[in-house]
């Protein structure tokens, strides 16, 4: 699948403004604080994301040490890892990586570097 055709379901760490303009983009985006589930375990809103098919939108290296390490049911993650974590710059780069023509598969991590775009089966 193309990035701007995966589900995501957005960290309670991702802006509201970040949510506002994917959506705006057509990507179908859930939030954690919506459904209620801000202050949850990272492993449960890992396990609400890969049963709805969703790819985990954060800025929390958390995330991945659960998939990789531990083998927790991981359905993809998109890990926002910038230096400038302000709202601007992360529309910014989610723009471009909107505009790249990249094949994304279920299972993989998604690691946005200011420099770089790494993508990796959780395996």
């Amino acid at each position: 699948m193309k990035f701007n055709s995966v589900k995501i379901l957005a960290d309670e760490n991702i802006s509201p403004r970040i949510l506002s303009f994917l959506r705006a983009k057509g990507i179908n985006a859930a939030d954690v604080k919506e459904k209620g589930w801000q202050g949850s375990n990272d492993r449960y809103i890992l396990e609400m994301a890969y049963m709805d098919e969703r790819f985990v939108l954060t800025h929390d290296s958390d995330f991945g040490t659960l998939a990789i390490n531990e083998g927790a049911p991981c359905y993809g993650i998109i890990y926002i890892r910038l230096k400038n974590l302000k709202v601007e710059n992360v529309c910014g780069v989610l723009e471009r990586l909107l505009k790249v023509d990249i094949e994304i598969a279920k299972g993989s991590i998604i690691v946005v570097e200011d420099a770089r775009v790494r993508v990796r089966p959780v395996l």
